[in-house]
Protein backbone atom coordinates (compact mmCIF):
# COMPACT_ATOMS: atom_id res chain seq x y z
CA UNK A 1 0.00 0.00 0.00
CA UNK A 2 1.21 3.83 -0.41
CA UNK A 3 -0.04 7.03 0.51
CA UNK A 4 -2.69 8.97 -2.04
CA UNK A 5 -2.09 12.32 -0.96
CA UNK A 6 -2.91 11.99 2.50
CA UNK A 7 -0.30 11.25 5.19
CA UNK A 8 -1.03 7.36 6.17
CA UNK A 9 -1.45 8.24 9.88
CA UNK A 10 -4.67 10.57 9.13
CA UNK A 11 -8.09 10.16 11.07
CA UNK A 12 -10.95 11.94 9.27
CA UNK A 13 -14.22 12.59 11.27
CA UNK A 14 -17.53 12.57 9.43
CA UNK A 15 -18.90 15.28 7.91
CA UNK A 16 -22.39 16.13 8.18
CA UNK A 17 -24.79 13.64 5.66
CA UNK A 18 -25.70 15.24 2.20
CA UNK A 19 -29.18 16.87 2.73
CA UNK A 20 -29.73 14.90 -0.43
CA UNK A 21 -28.49 12.00 -2.55
CA UNK A 22 -29.21 8.65 -4.48
CA UNK A 23 -27.55 5.55 -2.73
CA UNK A 24 -27.75 2.39 -5.35
CA UNK A 25 -26.37 -1.11 -4.60
CA UNK A 26 -26.48 -4.33 -6.64
CA UNK A 27 -25.47 -7.81 -5.71
CA UNK A 28 -25.51 -11.21 -7.00
CA UNK A 29 -26.76 -14.88 -6.35
CA UNK A 30 -26.54 -18.19 -9.11
CA UNK A 31 -27.16 -21.63 -9.70
CA UNK A 32 -24.21 -23.98 -10.59
CA UNK A 33 -24.73 -25.83 -13.52
CA UNK A 34 -24.92 -29.61 -12.78
CA UNK A 35 -24.19 -32.54 -14.87
CA UNK A 36 -26.86 -34.69 -12.93
CA UNK A 37 -29.40 -32.33 -14.28
CA UNK A 38 -32.07 -33.29 -16.66
CA UNK A 39 -31.06 -30.43 -18.83
CA UNK A 40 -28.02 -28.83 -18.35
CA UNK A 41 -27.77 -24.82 -17.57
CA UNK A 42 -26.66 -21.87 -14.75
CA UNK A 43 -28.81 -18.89 -13.64
CA UNK A 44 -27.63 -16.10 -12.24
CA UNK A 45 -29.74 -13.56 -10.25
CA UNK A 46 -28.65 -9.81 -9.78
CA UNK A 47 -30.35 -7.49 -7.19
CA UNK A 48 -30.65 -3.85 -7.49
CA UNK A 49 -32.06 -1.21 -5.20
CA UNK A 50 -32.26 2.25 -5.08
CA UNK A 51 -32.61 4.46 -1.81
CA UNK A 52 -33.28 8.35 -1.56
CA UNK A 53 -32.03 10.30 0.71
CA UNK A 54 -33.79 13.39 1.03
CA UNK A 55 -36.90 15.16 2.91
CA UNK A 56 -39.08 14.18 0.48
CA UNK A 57 -39.34 10.71 1.84
CA UNK A 58 -39.25 8.85 -1.30
CA UNK A 59 -40.00 4.80 -1.61
CA UNK A 60 -36.86 2.80 -3.14
CA UNK A 61 -37.14 1.25 -5.77
CA UNK A 62 -36.06 -2.20 -6.42
CA UNK A 63 -35.49 -4.18 -9.64
CA UNK A 64 -34.24 -7.75 -10.05
CA UNK A 65 -32.32 -9.66 -13.03
CA UNK A 66 -32.26 -13.19 -13.86
CA UNK A 67 -30.57 -14.35 -16.46
CA UNK A 68 -30.98 -18.36 -17.36
CA UNK A 69 -28.09 -20.14 -19.41
CA UNK A 70 -28.43 -22.82 -21.59
CA UNK A 71 -27.10 -21.75 -24.92
CA UNK A 72 -23.87 -23.99 -25.62
CA UNK A 73 -21.71 -21.47 -26.21
CA UNK A 74 -21.47 -19.96 -22.68
CA UNK A 75 -22.50 -23.04 -21.00
CA UNK A 76 -19.09 -25.16 -22.12
CA UNK A 77 -15.88 -24.72 -21.96
CA UNK A 78 -13.19 -24.97 -24.79
CA UNK A 79 -12.75 -28.45 -23.77
CA UNK A 80 -16.12 -29.43 -24.31
CA UNK A 81 -17.02 -29.44 -20.23
CA UNK A 82 -19.52 -27.27 -18.58
CA UNK A 83 -17.80 -24.04 -17.46
CA UNK A 84 -16.94 -24.18 -13.88
CA UNK A 85 -18.19 -22.57 -10.66
CA UNK A 86 -15.18 -19.54 -10.74
CA UNK A 87 -16.32 -18.79 -14.21
CA UNK A 88 -20.15 -18.49 -13.40
CA UNK A 89 -19.18 -16.40 -10.44
CA UNK A 90 -16.82 -13.89 -12.74
CA UNK A 91 -19.68 -13.83 -15.20
CA UNK A 92 -22.50 -12.92 -11.71
CA UNK A 93 -19.47 -10.00 -10.88
CA UNK A 94 -19.50 -8.38 -14.07
CA UNK A 95 -23.40 -8.70 -14.93
CA UNK A 96 -23.30 -6.78 -11.00
CA UNK A 97 -21.18 -4.25 -12.27
CA UNK A 98 -23.18 -3.74 -15.28
CA UNK A 99 -26.23 -3.80 -13.93
CA UNK A 100 -24.98 -0.95 -11.36
CA UNK A 101 -23.68 0.98 -14.46
CA UNK A 102 -26.86 0.60 -15.95
CA UNK A 103 -28.54 1.92 -13.23
CA UNK A 104 -26.79 4.66 -12.19
CA UNK A 105 -26.81 5.69 -15.93
CA UNK A 106 -30.25 5.32 -15.81
CA UNK A 107 -30.95 7.49 -12.02
CA UNK A 108 -27.95 9.82 -13.40
CA UNK A 109 -30.75 13.25 -13.40
CA UNK A 110 -31.60 12.20 -9.44
CA UNK A 111 -30.58 13.59 -6.74
CA UNK A 112 -26.68 14.19 -6.55
CA UNK A 113 -24.18 12.29 -4.72
CA UNK A 114 -25.05 9.32 -6.68
CA UNK A 115 -23.37 6.61 -4.50
CA UNK A 116 -22.67 2.90 -6.56
CA UNK A 117 -22.35 -0.04 -3.43
CA UNK A 118 -20.88 -3.18 -4.92
CA UNK A 119 -20.32 -5.99 -2.78
CA UNK A 120 -16.95 -6.65 -2.53
CA UNK A 121 -13.44 -5.70 -4.09
CA UNK A 122 -13.37 -3.37 -6.74
CA UNK A 123 -9.87 -5.34 -7.70
CA UNK A 124 -10.30 -7.60 -9.99
CA UNK A 125 -8.45 -10.49 -11.94
CA UNK A 126 -9.14 -13.62 -13.64
CA UNK A 127 -7.09 -15.81 -15.08
CA UNK A 128 -7.19 -18.08 -17.87
CA UNK A 129 -6.23 -21.31 -16.05
CA UNK A 130 -9.18 -20.72 -13.37
CA UNK A 131 -12.04 -18.91 -15.78
CA UNK A 132 -13.29 -19.56 -19.33
CA UNK A 133 -12.51 -16.13 -21.65
CA UNK A 134 -10.97 -14.31 -18.58
CA UNK A 135 -9.99 -11.75 -20.92
CA UNK A 136 -13.24 -11.07 -22.31
CA UNK A 137 -14.86 -11.38 -18.93
CA UNK A 138 -11.71 -8.64 -17.80
CA UNK A 139 -12.64 -6.59 -20.71
CA UNK A 140 -16.57 -6.40 -19.88
CA UNK A 141 -15.47 -5.31 -16.25
CA UNK A 142 -13.59 -2.39 -17.06
CA UNK A 143 -15.96 -1.13 -20.06
CA UNK A 144 -18.72 -1.39 -16.87
CA UNK A 145 -15.94 0.81 -14.71
CA UNK A 146 -16.11 3.32 -17.54
CA UNK A 147 -19.88 3.43 -18.20
CA UNK A 148 -19.75 4.25 -14.16
CA UNK A 149 -17.07 7.16 -14.16
CA UNK A 150 -19.32 8.39 -17.36
CA UNK A 151 -22.44 9.23 -14.56
CA UNK A 152 -19.67 10.21 -11.93
CA UNK A 153 -20.98 7.91 -9.63
CA UNK A 154 -19.19 7.50 -6.36
CA UNK A 155 -18.30 4.13 -7.15
CA UNK A 156 -17.48 1.54 -3.70
CA UNK A 157 -16.49 -1.76 -3.30
CA UNK A 158 -17.83 -2.67 0.23
CA UNK A 159 -15.65 -5.62 2.39
CA UNK A 160 -17.50 -5.82 5.47
CA UNK A 161 -15.21 -8.97 6.91
CA UNK A 162 -11.63 -7.61 5.68
CA UNK A 163 -8.35 -9.87 6.13
CA UNK A 164 -6.74 -7.52 4.21
CA UNK A 165 -3.13 -6.97 5.26
CA UNK A 166 -1.74 -4.43 3.23
CA UNK A 167 -0.77 -1.82 5.96
CA UNK A 168 0.49 -3.82 7.95
CA UNK A 169 2.92 -4.99 5.62
CA UNK A 170 3.97 -1.13 4.81
CA UNK A 171 4.48 -1.06 8.51
CA UNK A 172 6.53 -4.28 8.09
CA UNK A 173 8.34 -2.68 5.44
CA UNK A 174 8.96 0.76 6.85
CA UNK A 175 11.06 -0.76 10.53
CA UNK A 176 13.26 -2.81 7.82
CA UNK A 177 17.16 -1.60 7.68
CA UNK A 178 17.40 -1.31 3.69
CA UNK A 179 20.30 -3.92 4.04
CA UNK A 180 17.35 -6.02 5.30
CA UNK A 181 14.53 -5.19 2.64
CA UNK A 182 15.19 -8.59 1.03
CA UNK A 183 12.89 -11.02 -0.72
CA UNK A 184 13.04 -13.45 2.46
CA UNK A 185 11.98 -10.40 4.64
CA UNK A 186 9.00 -9.42 2.71
CA UNK A 187 7.47 -12.90 2.45
CA UNK A 188 6.68 -12.21 6.06
CA UNK A 189 4.99 -9.32 8.31
CA UNK A 190 8.13 -10.04 11.00
CA UNK A 191 7.16 -9.44 14.34
CA UNK A 192 3.59 -7.81 13.05
CA UNK A 193 3.05 -11.62 11.17
CA UNK A 194 -0.90 -12.31 12.06
CA UNK A 195 -2.07 -9.05 12.18
CA UNK A 196 -4.83 -8.03 10.11
CA UNK A 197 -5.56 -4.25 9.08
CA UNK A 198 -8.85 -4.52 10.89
CA UNK A 199 -7.58 -4.78 13.76
CA UNK A 200 -4.52 -1.97 13.59
CA UNK A 201 -7.56 0.59 12.44
CA UNK A 202 -9.66 -1.12 15.44
CA UNK A 203 -7.48 0.89 18.08
CA UNK A 204 -6.81 3.64 15.43
CA UNK A 205 -9.88 5.35 14.86
CA UNK A 206 -12.78 6.40 16.45
CA UNK A 207 -16.76 5.88 15.51
CA UNK A 208 -17.28 6.59 12.23
CA UNK A 209 -13.95 7.48 11.39
CA UNK A 210 -11.95 7.19 8.46
CA UNK A 211 -8.44 6.36 7.54
CA UNK A 212 -6.55 8.17 4.87
CA UNK A 213 -6.93 7.00 1.27
CA UNK A 214 -4.05 4.51 0.24
CA UNK A 215 -3.69 3.14 -3.58
CA UNK A 216 -2.05 -0.81 -3.42
CA UNK A 217 0.98 -1.66 -5.71
CA UNK A 218 -0.07 -4.68 -7.37
CA UNK A 219 0.63 -6.45 -10.98
CA UNK A 220 -3.22 -6.06 -11.07
CA UNK A 221 -3.87 -2.63 -10.22
CA UNK A 222 -1.55 -1.55 -12.64
CA UNK A 223 -3.43 -2.94 -15.12
CA UNK A 224 -6.29 -1.20 -14.07
CA UNK A 225 -3.95 2.24 -14.16
CA UNK A 226 -2.80 1.17 -17.44
CA UNK A 227 -6.26 2.00 -18.67
CA UNK A 228 -6.52 5.37 -17.40
CA UNK A 229 -5.52 7.20 -14.37
CA UNK A 230 -8.99 7.50 -13.03
CA UNK A 231 -8.95 2.92 -13.43
CA UNK A 232 -6.61 2.64 -10.26
CA UNK A 233 -8.34 1.02 -7.21
CA UNK A 234 -7.63 2.89 -3.77
CA UNK A 235 -9.45 2.21 -0.52
CA UNK A 236 -9.81 3.44 2.34
CA UNK A 237 -10.99 1.75 6.51
CA UNK A 238 -13.66 3.12 8.18
CA UNK A 239 -15.36 2.75 11.81
CA UNK A 240 -18.39 2.13 11.28
CA UNK A 241 -20.11 1.65 14.99
CA UNK A 242 -21.11 3.63 16.82
CA UNK A 243 -20.07 2.32 19.83
CA UNK A 244 -16.49 3.96 21.31
CA UNK A 245 -15.87 0.23 22.98
CA UNK A 246 -16.61 -1.86 20.33
CA UNK A 247 -14.80 -0.98 16.53
CA UNK A 248 -16.24 -2.37 13.45
CA UNK A 249 -14.26 -2.19 10.42
CA UNK A 250 -14.96 -2.44 6.97
CA UNK A 251 -12.76 -1.78 3.62
CA UNK A 252 -14.19 0.44 0.71
CA UNK A 253 -12.28 -0.08 -2.28
CA UNK A 254 -12.66 3.34 -4.40
CA UNK A 255 -11.52 4.00 -8.12
CA UNK A 256 -8.93 7.11 -8.70
CA UNK A 257 -11.64 9.21 -9.90
CA UNK A 258 -13.73 8.94 -6.36
CA UNK A 259 -10.51 8.77 -4.45
CA UNK A 260 -9.17 12.27 -5.95
CA UNK A 261 -12.11 14.30 -4.80
CA UNK A 262 -12.17 15.22 -0.89
CA UNK A 263 -15.46 16.37 -1.35
CA UNK A 264 -16.39 13.04 -2.60
CA UNK A 265 -14.90 10.83 -0.07
CA UNK A 266 -15.97 13.07 2.52
CA UNK A 267 -19.82 12.52 1.14
CA UNK A 268 -19.49 8.82 0.58
CA UNK A 269 -18.28 8.59 4.59
CA UNK A 270 -21.05 10.03 5.71
CA UNK A 271 -23.93 8.49 3.79
CA UNK A 272 -22.49 4.85 4.61
CA UNK A 273 -22.75 5.72 8.10
CA UNK A 274 -25.93 6.92 7.86
CA UNK A 275 -26.58 3.37 5.48
CA UNK A 276 -25.81 1.53 8.34
CA UNK A 277 -27.20 3.28 11.01
CA UNK A 278 -30.49 2.78 9.58
CA UNK A 279 -30.91 -0.64 10.70
CA UNK A 280 -27.98 -0.16 13.41
CA UNK A 281 -25.78 -2.88 11.04
CA UNK A 282 -22.30 -2.50 9.62
CA UNK A 283 -23.96 -3.39 6.72
CA UNK A 284 -25.51 -0.32 4.27
CA UNK A 285 -28.73 -0.80 3.74
CA UNK A 286 -29.17 -0.56 0.64
CA UNK A 287 -26.69 -3.20 0.12
CA UNK A 288 -28.63 -5.13 2.71
CA UNK A 289 -31.54 -5.53 0.21
CA UNK A 290 -30.14 -5.94 -3.01
CA UNK A 291 -28.81 -8.91 -1.34
CA UNK A 292 -31.94 -10.11 -0.16
CA UNK A 293 -33.45 -9.64 -3.77
CA UNK A 294 -30.68 -11.55 -5.06
CA UNK A 295 -31.17 -14.77 -3.33
CA UNK A 296 -31.62 -17.74 -5.11
CA UNK A 297 -33.53 -20.10 -2.56
CA UNK A 298 -33.24 -23.55 -2.44
CA UNK A 299 -36.89 -23.57 -3.25
CA UNK A 300 -36.37 -21.49 -6.09
CA UNK A 301 -33.68 -23.87 -7.64
CA UNK A 302 -36.48 -27.01 -6.99
CA UNK A 303 -39.24 -24.74 -8.96
CA UNK A 304 -37.12 -24.00 -11.47
CA UNK A 305 -35.85 -27.53 -11.98
CA UNK A 306 -39.80 -28.34 -11.87
CA UNK A 307 -40.45 -25.79 -14.69
CA UNK A 308 -37.87 -27.05 -16.95
CA UNK A 309 -39.07 -30.84 -16.50
CA UNK A 310 -43.15 -29.47 -17.42
CA UNK A 311 -41.56 -27.81 -20.81
CA UNK A 312 -39.68 -31.46 -21.49
CA UNK A 313 -42.90 -33.13 -20.71
CA UNK A 314 -45.22 -30.36 -22.78
CA UNK A 315 -42.75 -31.25 -26.06
CA UNK A 316 -42.35 -35.38 -24.95
CA UNK A 317 -39.27 -35.11 -24.37
CA UNK A 318 -37.93 -37.30 -22.18
CA UNK A 319 -36.62 -35.95 -18.60
CA UNK A 320 -33.83 -38.19 -17.63
CA UNK A 321 -31.49 -37.60 -14.54
CA UNK A 322 -27.93 -39.54 -14.78
CA UNK A 323 -27.27 -42.62 -13.97
CA UNK A 324 -25.42 -41.76 -10.76
CA UNK A 325 -28.38 -40.12 -9.83
CA UNK A 326 -31.10 -42.56 -10.78
CA UNK A 327 -28.91 -44.84 -9.50
CA UNK A 328 -28.74 -43.20 -6.15
CA UNK A 329 -32.84 -42.68 -6.01
CA UNK A 330 -33.43 -46.68 -6.62
CA UNK A 331 -30.81 -47.35 -3.95
CA UNK A 332 -32.74 -45.03 -1.38
CA UNK A 333 -36.45 -45.66 -2.22
CA UNK A 334 -37.13 -48.97 -0.38
CA UNK A 335 -34.45 -47.32 2.44
CA UNK A 336 -36.23 -46.74 6.06
CA UNK A 337 -35.96 -44.64 8.71
CA UNK A 338 -35.33 -46.03 11.93
CA UNK A 339 -34.98 -43.94 15.40
CA UNK A 340 -33.37 -45.21 18.66
CA UNK A 341 -35.75 -45.02 21.56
Amino acid sequence: AAPYDEPVPSRFNPIESPESATVIAADGSQIYPDQHAAVPYYLTNIGLFAYYHGPEQRLPDQFTDPQLVYAPLLLFDHERQLVNRETVNARRAVAEMQALANMAWTLRGEARPLVALYDGTLLKYYSDREVTDARQIMSDYHGALVHLHDTQALLAGYIDATRSRVVISLLHLLSLAPEDVTQANLETDGDLEGLHDAALFGRVLGPGQRSAVMIQNSPHNLTYRRRGENYEIGFFYLNVSNNPFRAEIVRLDIPVWVGRDKEAVESLQALILEQCGIQNSQYPYALTRADELAVVSHTDHSHLDEMIAMELLKYNLPVRQSSKLETKGHARGNRQQHRLR
